[in-house]
């Protein structure tokens, strides 16, 4: 059978067709932020399981479980659990699944919790792109953003098992996109949306209430500019409230029985909140949570924990916000993209003060502030935009790549222990960051600890000796039921094994039989001694 063959002509007019179905695909603004979503996505997915239970996972599923036996079960221990008045927004999602998907083993329930965690994480991630595209227009800009967000080595480890605090930090960027979209459509439905997402925001944690109150005044304030449309403003701002409160109190049972007084009780509780009263190192020095802690605790950990370009952007940021503030007041009071950049200054230091001001209990780190970091993104991104307009941006855009690639490389070496991350304004120097501050603090590590002793270990029954059990017996859930019934804890003189984290103890111990260490920025995290040999222990 003879074949035609194909033209040149024919060929050129093939590539055409091909680039004109794809131009669609290809010229979408948000392709890039797509592509790193699902590269970050399967990353998450391929890793999941690696990383450990952390020291207050059960305790943060608590509220959840409390909450979903009252909804269904009609069980009445959420209101007689004393000092806890967390919302159970995030946690209560997370308990539904649990149930609906019928998990029962401890292994299923935490592996599921740590990859939905880690993909709402990413999802928020996603719409920061979006907002960040939608304010500058610029792709690489915005790629930017998204890298920031996502891959700060604390906050992403943090991602998987954190169901408190990265919740929260997500609700913020979901918010500022809304909001954005909100005010400059202007659609009723719109402040209803960004109502529901306050209130949501709220019932994770109290200091959500913040962004109604900031949004509520810029609505204010475009009531007052727009006295033609006092009626509509209004109309929103209803809704708006009824959004709010609908997301409030919709996923915190723990307000059903008394709206008003649970919601202040809490508000008061948590904004003075003292349950733990536990020990921290800071500077070489243990601190203890139930005291002042020293007003440089929250702003050093702020600077040695974030890379150092974001730093240097994101201070940048703040300085050009207030020379350009004070040259142009009135334009950002007005609904107009400059407006944006006020939420983000009022979302990084009112909630800093407020701790100051409140005395609010911060500690491990500055993880209770995490959820300020994305505004500390976007006022870096707005310097950055700035130098990018200019000769310097070809500069701007070298510095931001190699950050990146930096960033990149220390996490692969992190892996999975990116939430030990400290930058170059503090000492790298052996052991130096493990005699100076708190490092694997939650005890994730001990999910590795295990995997090593199963993987030499062929005893029916080992036994473990470390100073909290807590971060033992949370990881020992995390392994298959076979080889949870082998561990059982046990005295230090008549154990197979030491484990520590060096929680609260920055000294070597004693002995001299490592059995297996892990190493992170030049400090050791993690260490098993071997205390007595075991017949079926095999020898390395």
């Amino acid at each position: 059978m003879a074949t035609a063959k194909v033209t040149g002509t024919s060929k050129k007019e093939v590539k055409k067709e091909v680039k004109k179905e794809l131009h669609p695909i290809l010229s979408n603004p948000y392709l890039p932020g797509i592509i790193m979503f699902a590269i970050a996505l399967i990353i998450g997915v391929i890793t999941y399981h690696d990383y450990g239970i952390s020291w207050d996972e059960p305790a943060q599923r608590g509220p959840g479980v409390l909450s979903f036996d009252y909804i269904f079960h009609g069980s009445q221990e959420l209101f007689n659990k004393k000092n806890d008045n967390h919302g159970a927004g995030f946690e209560l999602v997370l308990v539904m699944l649990e149930k609906m998907f019928r998990l029962t083993d401890t292994r299923d329930i935490y592996l599921m919790r740590h990859i939905v965690s880690h993909v709402f994480f990413l999802c928020s991630i996603f719409a920061g792109y979006v907002l960040i595209y939608r304010l500058y227009k610029s792709q690489f800009l915005a790629s930017v953003g998204f890298f920031m967000l996502a891959f700060m080595p604390r906050i992403y480890a943090h991602s998987f098992y954190n169901t408190k605090d990265i919740p929260f930090l997500c609700m913020f960027l979901f918010v500022f996109l809304v909001c954005h979209i909100a005010f400059d459509k202007n659609k009723t439905w719109l402040f209803f949306v960004l109502g529901l997402l306050c209130g949501y925001a709220t019932s994770i944690r109290i200091m959500g209430v913040m962004l109604g109150v900031i949004i509520l005044f810029f609505m204010i304030i475009d009531t007052i500019n727009n006295k033609d449309k006092v009626k509509k403003s209004l109309v929103q701002m209803l809704v708006f409230i009824a959004g709010f409160i609908l997301l409030l109190y919709l996923p915190w049972p723990f307000l059903w029985r008394s709206p008003i007084h649970n919601f202040v009780d809490s508000f008061q509780k948590l904004s003075h909140y003292s349950a733990w009263k536990g020990g921290l190192l800071f500077d070489g020095k243990i601190l203890y949570s139930d005291k002042p802690l020293p007003l440089i605790y929250f702003p050093t950990w702020f600077m040695i924990t974030i890379p150092e370009l974001w730093l240097l952007a994101g201070f940048g940021g703040i300085v050009f916000l207030a020379i350009d503030f004070f040259k142009k007041p009135a334009t950002f009071l007005q609904n107009n993209p400059e407006r944006n950049n006020l939420l983000y200054l009022y979302c990084f230091f009112v909630p800093a003060f407020a701790v100051l001001f409140l005395h609010s209990v911060i500690y491990d780190d500055w993880r209770h502030l995490y959820f300020i970091y994305p505004s500390f993104v976007m006022i870096g991104l707005y310097v950055i935009n700035k130098f990018m307009q200019g000769k310097y941006k070809k500069i701007v855009q070298g510095a931001c790549i190699l950050q990146m690639v930096i960033i990149s490389f220390s996490m692969f070496q992190y892996f999975p222990f990116s939430e030990v991350y400290f930058n170059n304004l503090v000492s790298h120097e052996e052991e130096h960051l493990r005699k100076t501050y708190d490092m694997e603090y939650w005890g994730c590590s001990f999910k590795q600890g295990l995997d090593h002793i199963l993987e030499v270990d062929t005893s029916k029954d080992i036994h473990i000796c470390c100073e909290y059990t807590t971060m033992l017996n949370n990881n020992i859930m995390l392994l298959r039921p076979e080889d949870r019934t082998r561990f059982h804890f046990s005295m230090f003189d008549t154990a197979d094994y030491y484990m520590s984290n060096f929680r609260l103890h920055p000294d070597d111990y004693p002995g001299t039989n490592i059995e297996y260490q892990i190493e992170e920025a030049g400090s050791t995290i993690f260490r098993i001694y071997k205390l007595k040999t075991s017949p079926n222990a095999r020898l390395r």
